[in-house]
């Protein structure tokens, strides 16, 4: 495949949208969130479905508060970029547990779909549905 310039410069932005998404859940951050989604943004998580930005951060932050240690991991990212439009694919795994053990509680493992769109502040996620594969243990 060969990638020009802008290409190559809208996936890294991309990229590191993905790497801040992941930032702000692992460090209860949901407030960042803001600067991560689109004000119309909507999409499925473990928590429902919702769209809204206010709506889709609750709900993000619903399924993450209760446990004060996570880590979520995105791999086998594919990044399609079609001039202001992207769609990104990825695996997820997100563990959660709390302070007093490195065992994880749960182990879920699923597949993210999300849109993005180039805004005037750059990429913004305009869509996020993460469908579960595997969950271990609740």
């Amino acid at each position: 495949m060969n990638y020009d310039l802008r290409t190559l410069s809208d996936r890294a932005e991309l990229n590191d949208l993905l790497l801040h998404l992941g930032r702000a859940l692992d460090e209860h951050r949901f407030a960042d969130l803001n600067s991560v989604l689109t004000q119309d943004a909507a999409g499925s998580t473990r928590n429902g479905t919702g769209t809204g930005r206010d709506v889709l951060i609750a709900q993000i932050e619903a399924g993450n508060k209760d446990h004060t240690r996570l880590l979520h991991r995105l791999s086998s990212v594919l990044i399609h970029t079609d001039d202001d439009t992207a769609t990104i694919r990825a695996y997820i795994t997100a563990l959660s547990g709390h302070a007093d053990s490195l065992v994880p509680t749960e182990r879920r493992y699923g597949l993210a779909r999300i849109k993005a769109v180039r805004t005037p502040e750059g990429w913004r996620i305009s869509e996020l549905n993460v469908e579960p594969v595997f969950v271990v243990g609740r």
